[in-house]
């Protein structure tokens, strides 16, 4: 369990980001500040920000028991060609019209095109996949909460929502980007010293660690299968992630809120393209488990935590800070996930709030609520959602699929018809899209039935997502309403 020292650590941490947020926060009078932070964010605080809601406690603690586990090795690097490829389309392609339509959101850019049923459709489709993708990273900040604590799940659960919807309620999103920055900052450190801790079990110790895990395969990062059902492999990373970055970035307001924070178009390209540097994140975690890995090769897990080992690779990481690590350097690291699970759920908090409000308030969308009044209103939202992703967190207790996989998993319902329907107002004339309800209904239905088989591995559900919802909506037949 968790001692004083460890407690004073979280502590302080809590009380940094608290001050800083109360720091650079302006006074929330309008919408435009309290969701895009006027447009005066600078891009180096925006970049360490998308950073920081990528690499959400999923990173922190599904990523080392990818390496951790038996056969693990790098391969999840295969990955990191999906964000060059696809940021890159978002910068050149994406970015310009969502700036030049001062849009704030993807959503509104699809109502503008499309009309405004197919605007909320996106809407609905954002709601129902944040639930689904940031529920699962809760729900795994809240297993290591509940292992250094004792507490229950919905404790632990409660906790971490309770505080992020505090802390989204008073500062709105400027807090949040500021925030991100210190707590991309915290897990890194984190990452850096349970590395260095974890060396010292292996005979001379970081050298010997490396050449370890040489002599295992485990730096192998290249799969060249082409079996469809093999989740990391290269033609994933090239051909099917990317579809997942493009929805990730383009489509999912949780990431793009964050760039059109930026003073200018250039600002929020750049922001987006050093972002790629945060593929040295999952480097650095992909060695977390490339040490927890070389540590357990000279002792064995405590007895008294070996089943729950057992039940769920991806407790490895929360284990050896509660039975190996010494007191102050676990709370650091304790704090070093809470910074990690914040920094994704206070973002999504932010965006649901401001989609709700902006496609679903019709008194909001004409001008007939006042500023004061519509931040009141977004700060209701931040509360019901932050209520929402707790519920549905609860409910993945038991389940003993990895991380990883069930995050990309969940997502993938509804990334292919939300990014489908971006799509299609960026580059198509509306006057060719006869069917896009029906795309929607279709690539949902599929992806839901592939997921449930093993003909497919979770990246491969993306472009199917996509294809399948584009494709149905150009059908080349009458639309009866024409």
């Amino acid at each position: 369990m968790l001692g004083i020292f460890d407690a004073g650590v979280i502590g302080a941490y809590f009380a940094l980001i608290t001050w800083l947020g109360h720091r650079v926060s302006a006074r929330q009078t309008s919408t435009r500040e309290y969701f895009l932070g006027a447009r005066s964010l600078p891009w180096w605080a925006v970049s360490a920000s998308i950073v920081a809601t990528t690499v959400s406690g999923v990173t922190v603690i599904g990523v080392p028991a990818l390496v951790f586990a038996e056969g693990g090795d790098y391969r999840y690097l295969q990955f990191a060609l999906a964000g060059i490829i696809s940021k890159w389309i978002i910068g050149h392609w994406m970015l310009p019209k969502l700036y030049a339509g001062e849009f704030a959101s993807p959503y509104e850019l699809i109502r503008d095109r499309l009309g405004d049923g197919l605007g909320k459709l996106a809407g609905l489709l954002f709601f129902v996949g944040a639930v689904l993708g940031q529920g699962v990273r809760v729900f795994a900040v809240a297993l290591v909460l509940q292992l250094l604590t004792g507490l229950p799940l919905g404790a632990t659960i409660a906790l971490v929502v309770v505080f992020s919807a505090l802390h989204t309620w008073f500062g709105g999103i400027r807090a949040v980007v500021y925030t991100d920055v210190v707590q991309f900052g915290i897990f890194i450190l984190g990452g850096s010293l349970a590395i260095g801790f974890a060396s010292q079990g292996v005979p001379q110790g970081f050298s010997g660690l490396l050449a370890m895990g040489a002599e295992a395969n485990k730096f192998q990062i290249l799969d060249l299968s082409l079996d469809p059902a093999l989740s990391f492999t290269l033609w994933a990373g090239i051909f099917a992630m990317p579809f997942q970055n493009l929805a990730a970035y383009g489509s999912d307001q949780i990431n793009t809120q964050r760039m059109l924070c930026c003073r200018s178009l250039a600002e929020a390209r750049r922001a987006l393209y050093v972002s790629n540097l945060g593929e040295l994140v999952v480097l650095l975690f992909l060695t977390v488990g490339l040490g927890l890995w070389g540590f357990y090769q000279y002792q064995p897990v405590d007895a008294d935590f070996s089943a729950l080992l057992e039940a769920n690779a991806d407790r490895i990481f929360p284990i050896f800070m509660l039975t190996e690590l010494p007191p102050g350097l676990r709370g650091l690291l304790v704090a070093g996930v809470f910074a990690a699970a914040m920094s994704s759920l206070d973002s999504v908090l932010a965006a649901l709030a401001q989609t709700s409000l902006t496609l679903f308030h019709r008194g909001y969308r004409f001008g007939a609520m006042a500023d004061q009044h519509a931040v009141q209103w977004s700060r209701f939202l931040v509360l019901f959602w932050a209520v929402a992703l707790g519920f549905f967190a609860w409910s993945l207790s038991g389940r003993g699929e990895g991380l990883v996989p069930l995050a990309f998993s969940m997502t993938a319902y509804t990334y292919g018809s939300l990014f489908g329907l971006l799509w299609l107002s960026l580059f198509v004339a509306p006057r060719r899209i006869h069917f896009p309800v029906l795309g929607v209904v279709i690539s949902i239905t599929a992806v839901t039935a592939l997921s449930m088989t093993d003909a497919v591995a979770f990246p491969w559900l993306f472009p199917v997502g996509v294809v399948l919802s584009v494709g149905f909506a150009l059908l080349p037949l009458k639309n009866p309403k024409s």
